[in-house]
């Protein structure tokens, strides 16, 4: 038998350092906390001949003025570790850069409006800058500015905003994410004061870049990056997860011509479900393009129709890499064939990836042996799958995909369909050349059974 006492310890380092909610960060100053050192970086995990955050850092650096730029990719491809490469090659191009994580400010998982939308990232950029350089007497936050225009103009019944009740700006916040019933009356009695609202995010976004500037340099590029949108997506039945869906397209559609501040330069995350509207989105926004990162690149190229891809070596090495850097006692419990093997059944999404190898190695104080038998290796796979149900009709769509290797959209009515299946990573997007798309490796050979 293993001895147990011996391995808990390696297993405990191993879980916290493969935790997904720790991105790397760069730089002597991380815009978050609890990041993982920038020594843990692979680079070209995503393939492409350049570097995408290379390319978003100097198209920052060209424009003048301000501009909103759309960063994109499924979940799990490694988003925020390279918003915070991202933000150091903004640093080191002269930009001050800010960070504002939408998870602390809005609920992801019901529809939002452009209102509820302005209100919570400026007010989370106010915090951000107030954080940094302190809190100026002569200039009030942006919860507090709003709370009071909402008071004083929109005046909707039972808002509870009263200085009395508690502070302004605290319950605002707080509400905006915990109170869905605050949020709805917010949204229905904001509805008619939109142009107000965008007037005065934009005068807030003014005063802000020019305060931020006071304390650094005249001619600094302000830029802010928008985290955690992409996660926009509903719960529950059909009718919920379009709701979602059709208010995440409005906002970034429909509103393209709000979410301008300049001289502010904002970069934001969308849900990947949108690249699919890319032919009409990406043209209202700065750089013309959705900034998509692919999964990581585990695979050569894009295959024929009918054709599974072929693996990547390099790429399912530069996993097995990432985790010799977070993990270097890897090589106690599995042998490199089997991390190669987790590495290519997660499909280069690096989250999975990492709950694959923490499931296997929680396994290990149970075993006579290490390193770990072929079964451990294929129950924490069948656990995985299991997150992935197949209705009949989901069966049908995902081997056309299987199949060519497109989204295989009979309308735009279907992308509701299509964002579920690629929020639950059933479907994953690769790039090589161009974007493509296959079913999550763990799922082919049963759609590929399917009748």
């Amino acid at each position: 038998m293993v001895n147990a006492a011996e391995l808990k310890p390696k297993i405990k380092k191993g879980l916290n350092a493969l935790d997904s909610r720790h991105p790397v960060v760069f730089g002597a100053k991380p815009l978050i906390d609890k990041g993982v050192d920038e020594g843990m970086y692979v680079k070209g995990l995503h393939g492409g001949d350049k570097d995408l955050m290379q390319v978003l850092a100097d198209r920052i650096e060209y424009d003048e003025g301000g501009g909103t730029y759309l960063f994109s990719g499924n979940r799990g491809t490694g988003k925020t570790t390279e918003l915070m490469r991202l933000a150091e090659l903004l640093r080191q191009q002269g930009c001050e850069v800010f960070y504002v994580d939408m998870a602390e400010y809005l609920n992801l998982t019901v529809s939002v409006e452009i209102t509820d939308f302005l209100i919570s990232f400026m007010g989370g950029l106010s915090e951000q800058i107030e954080s940094r350089f302190g809190k100026n007497p002569a200039r009030i936050g942006f919860f507090e500015r709003i709370g009071n225009f909402l008071q004083a103009e929109v005046k909707i019944e039972d808002m509870e905003l009263e200085s009395g009740f508690g502070d302004v700006s605290a319950k605002l916040k707080m509400s905006l994410k915990e109170n869905p019933t605050f949020k709805k009356k917010l949204q229905e009695g904001t509805r008619g004061h939109v142009g107000r609202l965008v007037q005065e995010a934009r005068g807030f976004v003014e005063d802000a870049v020019t305060e931020v500037r006071s304390r650094t340099a005249q001619d600094r590029k302000i830029v802010l990056l928008l985290d955690s949108v992409e996660r926009l997506r509903g719960v529950g039945d059909n009718k919920d997860v379009a709701a979602v869906f059709k208010s995440a397209e409005t906002l970034f559609s429909g509103h393209a011509d709000k979410l301008c501040f300049p001289p502010l330069y904002l970069v934001c995350t969308i849900p990947p479900y949108l690249s699919a509207l890319a032919a009409s989105l990406a043209a209202l926004y700065s750089g013309g393009k959705i900034y998509m990162l692919p999964s990581v690149h585990v695979y050569d190229c894009c295959p024929r129709d009918g054709e599974a891809p072929a693996q990547s070596e390099a790429g399912l090495s530069a996993m097995v890499e990432i985790v010799g850097k977070r993990f270097p006692e890897w090589g106690d419990f599995f042998t490199r064939e089997q991390l190669l093997r987790l590495a290519a059944n997660s499909g280069g999404d690096l989250r999975d990836y990492f709950r694959l190898v923490g499931l296997c190695i929680t396994e290990a104080p149970y075993q006579k042996s290490l390193p770990l038998p072929d079964s451990v290796i294929a129950s924490a796979e069948s656990a995985l799958r299991n997150d992935m149900p197949l209705a009949r009709d989901d069966r049908e769509w995902l081997k056309k995909i299987q199949i060519s290797h497109e989204r295989e959209l009979d309308s735009l009515d279907k992308l509701p369909d299509f964002a579920r299946l690629a929020e639950g990573k059933y479907i994953l997007n690769y790039r090589n050349g161009d974007d493509w798309f296959d079913v999550h490796p763990l799922l082919r050979p049963i759609v590929a059974d399917s009748a």
